[in-house]
């Protein structure tokens, strides 16, 4: 139930929709609904709902968009494409916004 209201409110709001969010992200759009996720009971269900890749919410389109496999040895950690920008970008945003961490920088730079 929270997930459906989260959705009907992200439709009230008029939020981005996941293709938007990847043009501001930098990350190629999804022209089909394969691309999104090759599954085809996932990509089926998107074609009935949603009519066109364009078309398909954010928060849908982010919890079915297809991961990678993790990989031994390497990472455990494969989020989607989007999830791992947003991830990346938050990590880099708190440490550029921290003030500590800018205050030495700016110090190591003018000594």
């Amino acid at each position: 139930m929270v997930e459906v209201l989260g959705i009907r409110q992200a439709r009230v709001w008029r939020t981005a929709t996941l293709n938007e969010l990847r043009r501001f992200l930098g990350l190629v759009e999804h022209k089909t609904f394969e691309a999104i996720n090759p599954n085809p009971r996932i990509h089926e269900a998107l074609r009935q709902l949603y009519d066109h890749p364009d078309n398909v919410e954010m928060y849908p389109g982010m919890v079915v968009e297809y991961t990678k496999k993790p990989m031994a040895p390497g990472a455990g950690l494969c989020p989607t494409q989007v999830i791992g920008s947003g991830l990346l970008s938050d990590a880099v945003s708190l440490v550029r916004g921290d003030r500590f961490y800018t205050v030495v920088r700016i110090r190591l730079a003018h000594d």
